[in-house]
């Protein structure tokens, strides 16, 4: 799932995997595997993703579904 959203953000603001990784300080590597779900993001990242995105980490981690608190 966050795969799918850093790739549909990311496409969203126009960007290059190479470019989103220049903006969070990794390699483009680590991007093109986390969208592609070989690796996930650390904490720190999907922060500064969320905050580049403007959206929440739960956005980020869970899309546009929507959790039960219960």
């Amino acid at each position: 799932m966050i795969g799918t959203q850093f790739r549909a953000k990311r496409e969203a603001m126009g960007l290059t995997q190479k470019e989103l990784a220049e903006k969070l300080c990794v390699g483009q590597t680590m991007i093109a595997q986390v969208e592609i779900g070989m690796k996930m993001p650390s904490v720190a990242l999907v922060k500064l993703a969320a905050e580049l995105f403007a959206c929440t980490t739960d956005s980020l981690i869970f899309g546009d579904e929507v959790r039960d608190s219960a």
